[in-house]
């Protein structure tokens, strides 16, 4: 693994040598604070993390050099490779350089093996950009995506009625589940031992087969992303192929279908979103303890009534205007979709208000059995909108949306950031973050999400959204991932789902044909991994 071939590799034809986008460097669409020549004191999490980045990834005889000279870039935007480099990092610290070091002579040594392992790293990821940016993200995140949720509820709770019922003959809800949404990854326990063992996070009898799945995704990933030089060494395959399957894939989706993890996950987002809100300093068990329901008002009498009437009209009618005046001028200065830069256009039939995020959230909220009415009414509202031109202005507006407050790299950093925090806490290892959460202190972490969820929502739609009991209906709406069972059949079936977005390869020859594929036949000698 030369260090001047990986400087100057080329990803999909694309020379990336001498490239501007370094850590700590501008790019081009990004605000980058700080730009200036004065420097900026970093806050503790930022230095935290540089510091975790240079004691781990660089080389000693580059300690004093700054990262932006010394680590390739991973992708086009600096911000998105620091938070990126925590998590190489953090894994390569823990289980790279834990055997390592046992046969390296020295810190030099171990520090340049780590160095070398970052260069196959960065390109694989400069692949992976150059991919998505063929991708149609957009529809991706608010269609696909969205579409496997929906199914995951409706079969969730479809399983969930048929145990103990004639009909599941004496099955497990596991059995059921898998039934409805069989994965080759998965198999449902056999025995109420094996239950218990996924529910207390020790390993189960399944884990074997879940393990040779992923590794042999791992060598397919790698048999398209890997550079030619390093698909033939056996040696990197195996390592690489290690780290992705056993360290990368297996522990994060093992720690993300934990129902507690996604508890946590859920309370971190809610208040890290209410931080500089007056309602944040509002405990979630004081909002538990106050009533859910909204107060029956007080009957008033009939020159009040229509008072608060004429007055409702006219903030309507005033709300209308303003918003009227703003479709139009919006309308006149955003350019169409199709000569937005950087923005794969959209298929004619792809309009945003037939997407299935909608719907979804619907299903999410149990609305279509709680308030069928509302959803045929909205759906009914909402049909001569996808064709007429008001559609097409709004079609516009939610795509404005989208790219400015999702696809940005500052969301890509807070999203990185959150599930770094939460797979590595304070920075620590992976394997043992904390003791694994007692019976009580799942009930804690429940009630938490339970009160956070309540703060979010207005206390005036709390009955439309949530129901006459809004507790209750918090607990409907996190019940479809109580379980950890088909919590791993979501995450697996959204990353089948993108992987063959991103690698469409991997859906039309098996890894060993793409590896002989990019090697040539000359290569099919080589030892299989």
């Amino acid at each position: 693994m030369s260090n001047t071939r990986r400087h100057a590799s080329t990803v999909n034809g694309t020379s990336t040598a001498g490239s501007s986008s370094t850590i700590g460097a501008n790019s081009p669409g990004v605000s980058i604070p700080g730009g200036s020549s004065t420097p900026v004191p970093p806050s503790t999490a930022d230095d935290a993390t540089t510091t975790l980045i240079r004691n781990t990834l660089v080389p000693t005889s580059a300690l004093q050099r700054p990262l932006d000279e010394t680590l390739p870039a991973l992708t086009s935007f600096p911000d998105i490779d620091k938070e990126l480099y925590g998590f190489i990092a953090l894994i390569l610290r823990q289980f790279v350089q834990g055997w390592y070091t046992r046969i390296a002579d020295d810190d030099v040594a171990d520090r340049a093996f780590v160095y070398e392992v970052v260069h196959v790293i960065a390109h694989v990821s400069r692949s992976l950009e150059e991919r998505l940016r063929k991708v149609e993200l957009e529809m991706l995140l608010l269609d696909d995506v969205p579409l496997v949720l929906d199914a995951h509820l409706r079969d969730f709770r479809l399983a969930r009625q048929k145990v103990g019922t004639a009909y599941a003959a004496g099955r497990s809800f596991e059995d059921m589940f898998h039934a409805l949404q069989p994965h080759p990854a998965l198999v449902p326990p056999r025995h109420e031992d094996d239950v218990a063992e996924q529910s207390s996070g020790t390993s189960s009898p399944s884990d074997d087969v879940e393990r040779k799945f992923l590794a042999v995704l791992s060598k397919g990933v790698l048999a398209v992303l890997l550079p030619s030089e390093d698909l033939g060494s056996a040696t990197e395959r195996t390592l690489l192929r290690s780290l992705l399957a056993d360290v990368v894939l297996w522990k994060t989706i093992d720690k993300l279908s934990e129902p507690f993890m996604v508890h946590e996950i859920i309370s971190k987002v809610i208040e890290k979103s209410l931080i500089g809100n007056p309602d944040a300093v509002i405990e979630p068990e004081v909002i538990l303890s106050q009533k859910t329901s909204v107060p029956s008002p007080k009957p008033a009498n009939l020159i009040d009534s229509a008072r608060s009437f004429i007055t409702s009209v006219m903030s309507f009618l005033s709300l209308m205007q303003a918003g009227i005046v703003f479709l139009i001028s919006f309308a006149r200065s955003t350019p169409s979709a199709a000569h937005q830069p950087g923005k794969p256009p959209n298929s004619p039939n792809s309009s945003l208000l037939t997407i299935a995020l909608f719907p979804t959230a619907a299903r999410l909220l149990n609305l279509p059995a709680r308030q069928p009415w509302l959803m045929s009414t909205i759906e009914l509202l909402a049909l001569p909108l996808v064709s007429l031109p008001p559609g097409s202005l709004i079609d516009r507006l939610l795509s404005h949306f989208f790219h400015k407050y999702i696809m940005t790299s500052q969301f890509a950093c807070s999203v990185l950031a959150l599930s770094r925090h939460t797979l590595f806490p304070d920075n620590g290892p992976m394997a043992e973050p904390r003791p694994y959460p007692s019976e009580a202190e799942k009930r804690a972490i429940l009630k938490r999400v339970h009160g956070n969820i309540l703060r979010v929502v207005p206390v005036r739609v709390r009955k439309q959204v949530l129901g006459d009991d809004a507790l209750q209906g918090v607990e409907e709406l996190l019940s479809p991932f109580e379980n950890k069972f088909a919590n791993k059949h979501l995450l697996y079936f959204l990353f089948d789902m993108v992987i063959v977005k991103v690698l469409p390869e991997l859906a039309q020859k098996t890894p060993e044909e793409l590896k002989v594929w990019r090697l040539g036949e000359e290569e099919t000698g080589v030892t299989s991994m």
